[in-house]
């Protein structure tokens, strides 16, 4: 019996180095590395590059609208056809050219917001999740460290059943309570592979051995400064603004919409000519097509609708910026009370399962406080390991919030 307990916690002990980050064959992932990975190669940020280069080729070919257009034509007189080539260039098109070249640029300028704010969401994501991967592989390693000590138990109590000492109730109590720790343990496991999958996602790559940062560089401010911070830095923000740069642009263009172009032409006949009559021809023309009925005024209203819309948006937007801003905070703020407490708590709970298994040993303790004292240690390093890494999620959070940390000044972790 004894022998075999031996083996069950000698089992759960090498699971305890296999899990243990020093112990891993796997390279490590640092966090700067994960968040660098997710801001680079997830497949969001590739398609928002993509974005910003089509941008980037529709601006250049607005810009040539102020140049000059070829075109040619072949019409038939009678039974013989006739071609021309067709040469025009705008002179005057009440603003319409000007409006086309602005919201191509201002289009550029917003996809390359919708690129920095799809970084800033995945890197945000991936920082999250790296914690939650540390939080259950540390979950993990106490769960184990509980299993092990429950094995100990049960021998224990196991040799005093047999002696006759302790009643078999106690034994019962006992293999009850190893079950319990045992389904923990595999709950923790599987919690943890889901995290690791959801981190891999993310990054790309696997995910099975993470660093642990030594320390986060989060520059306390106060809320009011975090807020303005998280507002000047905010990417989602910056997109909106954009936004009705190119809002702006469509109402300018539906407000031209209304006016005639004018164009400086020459057409160039070719072929046979009839006798006295010039192939090339130099003239002014007027060009207006303002669209079905009213629709040029429609379109001028919808713009100044959707430009208000986006005004809205900005705004709500700043408003959970400033949530966002305080409840992390606030967060933070009552996690570091809880840093200190949390960690002595740890220590007293391992004191008092000592002390209560040398009073138990002479009678002073029952074993159901025994069994207890055990449980209580256990979360009590289960709450620990939740303070310490939601404190460095927290301080990752607001870094990339406030600006403090981007996808261009990762080096500042220091992990």
């Amino acid at each position: 019996m004894t022998h075999c307990n031996f083996g069950r916690a000698w089992l759960a002990c090498a699971g305890f180095l296999l899990v243990s980050p020093s112990m891993s064959a796997a390279a490590e992932l640092g966090l700067s590395e994960a968040l660098a990975l997710s801001a680079s190669q997830h497949p969001s940020v590739r398609a928002k590059k993509a974005d910003v280069q089509a941008a980037q080729g529709d601006q250049e070919t607005a810009k040539w609208a102020r140049y000059p257009t070829l075109s040619t034509e072949v019409t038939t007189t009678g039974k013989r056809p006739q071609g021309a080539v067709l040469v025009q260039q705008p002179l005057w098109a009440g603003g319409k050219i000007d409006a086309q070249i602005r919201m191509a640029e201002a289009n550029v300028g917003l996809s390359e917001a919708g690129l920095s704010e799809t970084r800033n969401s995945l890197m945000l994501q991936a920082g999250q999740q790296f914690f939650e991967v540390l939080r259950w592989r540390q979950r993990l390693q106490v769960a184990l460290k509980n299993e092990t000590e429950h094995h100990k138990l049960k021998s224990l109590i196991d040799r005093r059943v047999v002696s006759q000492i302790s009643p078999v109730a106690d034994q019962v109590l006992a293999n009850a309570r190893l079950q319990q720790a045992v389904s923990e343990r595999i709950q923790f496991s599987r919690s943890l592979q889901s995290a690791q999958l959801a981190l891999q996602q993310l990054v790309g790559v696997p995910s099975s051995s993470l660093r642990q940062p030594r320390a986060m560089r989060w520059q306390a401010q106060d809320e009011a400064m975090a807020i303005a911070s998280a507002k000047s830095a905010s990417a989602e923000l910056q997109r909106l603004r954009t936004q009705q740069l190119v809002t702006q642009a469509q109402i300018d263009i539906a407000d031209a919409s209304v006016y005639p172009t004018l164009v400086l032409a020459h057409r160039r006949a070719l072929g046979a000519s009839e006798v006295g009559v010039d192939p090339n021809k130099t003239y002014l023309a007027v060009q207006f097509s303002p669209g079905p009925g009213l629709s040029a005024k429609s379109a001028a209203a919808a713009a100044r609708l959707r430009m208000e819309t986006v005004l809205q948006n900005a705004a709500a937007t700043e408003r959970l910026l400033e949530q966002q801003v305080s409840t992390s905070m606030a967060d933070l703020k009552s996690i570091e009370q809880q840093l200190e407490p949390a960690q002595a708590l740890v220590s007293a709970t391992d004191e008092v399962v000592d002390s209560y298994l040398r009073q138990y040993q002479i009678g002073k303790k029952n074993w159901l406080d025994v069994l207890n004292a055990v449980r209580e240690s256990s979360q009590a390093a289960y709450s620990a390991v939740d303070v310490s890494n939601n404190k460095d999620a927290l301080q990752l959070r607001l870094m990339l919030l406030t600006g403090q940390l981007s996808a261009h000044n990762l080096a500042a972790l220091h992990d």
